[in-house]
């Protein structure tokens, strides 16, 4: 996330951040056919679903969404033949 934005718009996020961690914390391992699902619900927020079940309560902030979405998709992605694959770029 630190690496598509400034440290002042990433400062105001740390709550989410953190929370986001915990997450990825518990489920650190999926199977074959195991699905973590980020998804924007206008109104809602971010919902963050793994294997069908929602984790906790929305994140409000849109900033938060757009964040976690440069982490894959952003000017600089955590994996570039990941970013260009789900842009359906050819490899």
């Amino acid at each position: 996330m630190e690496d598509n934005m400034d440290r002042a718009a990433f400062s105001k996020l740390i709550p989410g951040v953190l929370r986001m961690s915990q997450i990825f914390s518990e489920h650190k391992k999926l199977q074959a056919g195991d699905q973590f699902m980020i998804d924007w619900v206008p109104g809602t927020g971010t919902v963050i679903t793994v294997k069908g079940k929602p984790q906790g309560e929305p994140f409000k902030e849109p900033e938060f969404f757009n964040a976690l979405m440069g982490i894959w998709l952003g000017n600089v992605p955590a994996d570039w033949k990941l970013k260009d694959a789900l842009l359906g770029k050819p490899a």
